[in-house]
């Protein structure tokens, strides 16, 4: 070869080079959270009511699971209005299992009266800024005659008592209420594998959101599950949109995060490299955020409004230290809080006695979560298991 030749090959694998390191800085770069992940699938789980008499649960309003007896809730128990087990959902439910998994989306916790729905956000852009990662997300279409995929969503029964006695005006210091049982989990495992991957199950939210209630005797089945936000005769709606978020988690609903203060090594590694704080008006500065650890416990800052580039709201706004009026912050209910096993253990929900609610179930993984990101597993198992008493001591032998 020609002296002239081997400076063409030299300036060929050099060219070469470059692409290839260019490519592997792209697949470094997009690593991010809030990402467009199909490929995480739900288990089954089950729901078990324990630790104390008079409490009740179903599917359908009228089988009822009593103490002890699991509530076994899968892709088929939610779907089918027939099982041989009791386990199944009513005729004309909303209900769906995604079709092919769980996607990242984001709430606040709204609730669209019209529909009785949640109101979910999904991301349509993820660009690079100078601290991160910027945010472009519309509202899911979950308006129309079904829910939307990607996402479980079911109906749930609670009866609180068989009494005659029912207080039909809306009394929230009157209610009784409702926990998680110490046991309630939920975990991942890769596919094929017994190691858990809990990169995916640390952004798993759990929402309880009650539509109605009515006397927990005297009604049918089918006046228990057409209870929805718009009321009815002697259905008291417990729906609410109020702007305060502590009223309406007070009153009406709680979002559980399981696993909060557990976050994956390279996580933490991407999350400290990456983040920049940013000033008062949104200028990214060249310090690092607060360092964040395996063991950390930090807030959600979920999206609650439409998001588009000229708002220039960056995935971590709010651990950045800087605040947008696009996302809220969102003090979840911790399983891995040690109050809420002590003796000032926080309550899930507020129950009225002798009453039946209704509640709408949502799983979903928070795309605002830290933890929401496609380093780790990209097929996995989630497996989640929950219960609920009204035993706040701890006292129960079972």
């Amino acid at each position: 070869m020609n002296k002239k030749g081997k400076k063409r090959m030299r300036r060929l694998m050099i060219l070469f080079i470059m692409i290839l390191l260019t490519l592997s800085i792209l697949l470094v770069g997009t690593y991010a959270w809030f990402i467009g992940l199909r490929t995480v699938d739900v288990s089954e789980f089950s729901v078990t009511i324990t630790g104390v008499d008079g409490l009740e649960i179903s599917l359908d309003g009228e089988n009822w699971k009593i103490e002890g007896e699991p509530l076994h809730i899968n892709s088929s128990t939610i779907i089918n209005t027939t099982s041989t087990t009791d386990d199944h959902a009513y005729s004309g439910h909303k209900n769906i299992w995604p079709s092919d998994g769980l996607v990242p989306l984001s709430t606040n916790g709204l609730m669209d009266a019209t529909n009785s729905r949640l109101i979910l956000y999904e991301k349509t852009g993820l660009p690079p800024s100078p601290g991160g990662y910027g945010i472009i997300s519309n509202r899911l279409d979950n308006t129309g005659t079904d829910e939307a995929d990607g996402y479980v969503a079911f109906d749930l029964f609670l009866k609180n008592g068989k009494g005659s006695s029912y207080n039909e005006t809306y009394d929230p210091n009157a209610d009784e209420d409702i926990y998680l049982t110490s046991n309630s989990y939920a975990n991942s495992t890769p596919s094929g594998s017994s190691e858990e991957a809990y990169g995916i199950a640390n952004s798993i939210r759990i929402g309880f959101f009650q539509i109605g209630r009515i006397k927990s005797s005297g009604y049918s089945s089918s006046i228990l599950t057409g209870i929805t936000c718009s009321g009815g005769e002697h259905i008291t709606t417990t729906c609410t949109n109020s702007t305060n978020l502590d009223e309406r988690r007070a009153k009406t609903w709680n979002i559980w995060e399981p696993n909060d203060s557990t976050h994956e090594s390279n996580l933490v590694q991407l999350f400290n490299r990456i983040c920049k704080k940013r000033s008062a008006t949104g200028a990214y500065l060249e310090t690092s955020c607060d360092t964040l650890t395996a063991t950390s416990s930090n807030l959600t800052y979920a999206i609650n409004q439409p998001i588009t580039s000229t708002d220039q709201v960056d995935v971590y706004d709010g651990n950045n230290g800087y605040t947008s009026a696009k996302l809220t912050e969102m003090n979840t209910y911790k399983t891995n809080d040690a109050a809420n096993y002590a003796s000032d253990k926080k309550q899930l929900l507020k129950i009225a006695g002798n009453s039946v609610t209704k509640i709408r179930v949502y799983i979903w993984l928070e795309g605002q979560d830290v933890d929401n990101y496609d380093l780790i597993v990209n097929d996995a198992n989630v497996a989640i298991k929950f219960g609920f008493t009204k035993d706040k001591y701890g006292i129960s032998t079972t």
